[in-house]
Formats: structure tokens, C-alpha cells, sequence
């Protein structure tokens, strides 16, 4: 249940609309005086990752990393979250930015497949199905509201990149929990 928990919170806050949604909606309108029209186009392409999530199920499935069917991939997945985000608290270019953050939703959208696929193996291990799924989307959503209130705080009180940057700092140290 722990696992679980944890996961689901630096999944809440890591989500590209999770924590940096709102400074990085933010940064874009006033850094760069994008409409909304462009800011919802650059955007767009973070739903990818999470489009294609079945087709990292079936790779870690079928094809395991040193000796492991999850556990590499969870690593690696985290590992490049980790990394990106950390990229992004020192980008400016609208550009370079796109680049990182698709990045980290790639990282988070294995990650959260790679995390479903243990949640249904030891659900029906211990015949808890029910409760990991509730546990998933219980902190998945308090994480949620959570990252929403912070995200605004941080618009509120810092300028753009500060607050796109804070962002991407405080979500670095999701991934690494996991």
C-alpha cells in the first residue's frame, strides 16, 4: 500500500498537467505573450506519451532489462524524469522546453504503466485489486489538488520562469521517492 501511495503522489504532481501546469501556462502567456490558442497547441504534444501507454506494457512485459521485467524500467523512467526536470529548472527557450518536458511525460507515462502492471500482478496475488486501486487513485487525486494549490502559490508569488522553474525543482524530487 505504501508503494502504491507514493507512486501516485509523484505521479500526481509530475504529470505534465500536474504541478508545472499552472507556471508553465503561466510563463508562456506572460514571458513570451503566447494566446491560449498556442500555448493549448504547444501543449498538446504531452498527451503523446500517454497515448501509447499499451505499448510500454507490452514491452515490459516481453522484453525484460537486466534480468527484470519492471524493475529497469521503473529506474530508467525515473531516472529520465529525474533528469529532465532538472533540465527544465535551467531552460528558458520555449523550444528546449518542449524537448525536456516531453521528456518527463514519457518518463511518468512508462512509469505509471509500468506501476499499473504491479498493481494488477499483486492485486491478484493477494486478491487486493480493490484496495491498490482505491490507494492509486486516492493520492493520485489528493496529489492533484495539492500540486494545484502550490502551483498557484507559486504563479502568485514569483515571476514566470521563477515559478515554471520552482515547478520543475519541487516535481524533480518526485521520481526519486519511487
Amino acid at each position: 500500500m505504501v508503494f502504491f501511495s507514493v507512486v501516485y503522489i509523484a505521479e500526481g504532481v509530475g504529470q505534465t498537467g500536474g504541478l508545472i501546469a499552472q507556471p508553465l501556462n503561466n510563463s508562456l502567456k506572460q514571458t513570451y505573450g503566447w494566446s491560449p490558442l498556442q500555448v493549448t497547441a504547444y501543449l498538446a504534444i504531452f498527451n503523446l506519451p500517454w497515448v501509447i501507454k499499451p505499448v510500454y506494457g507490452i514491452v515490459s512485459d516481453f522484453l525484460p532489462l537486466f534480468g527484470y521485467r519492471r524493475k529497469a524500467y521503473l529506474i530508467l523512467a525515473n531516472a529520465a524524469a529525474v533528469g529532465a526536470y532538472c533540465w527544465v529548472t535551467q531552460i528558458t527557450a520555449p523550444g528546449e522546453l518542449v524537448f525536456a518536458l516531453l521528456l518527463t511525460a514519457y518518463g511518468m507515462a512508462i512509469s505509471s504503466t509500468v506501476c499499473g502492471a504491479v498493481l494488477v500482478e499483486n492485486g491478484q496475488k493477494f486478491a487486493a485489486s480493490d484496495a491498490f486501486v482505491n490507494q492509486q487513485w486516492l493520492w493520485f487525486n489528493i496529489a492533484a489538488m495539492a500540486s494545484g494549490v502550490i502551483a498557484g502559490q507559486l504563479v502568485e508569488n514569483l515571476q514566470p520562469r521563477t515559478a515554471l522553474h520552482s515547478a520543475a525543482a519541487i516535481i524533480a524530487i518526485g521520481p526519486l521517492v519511487w
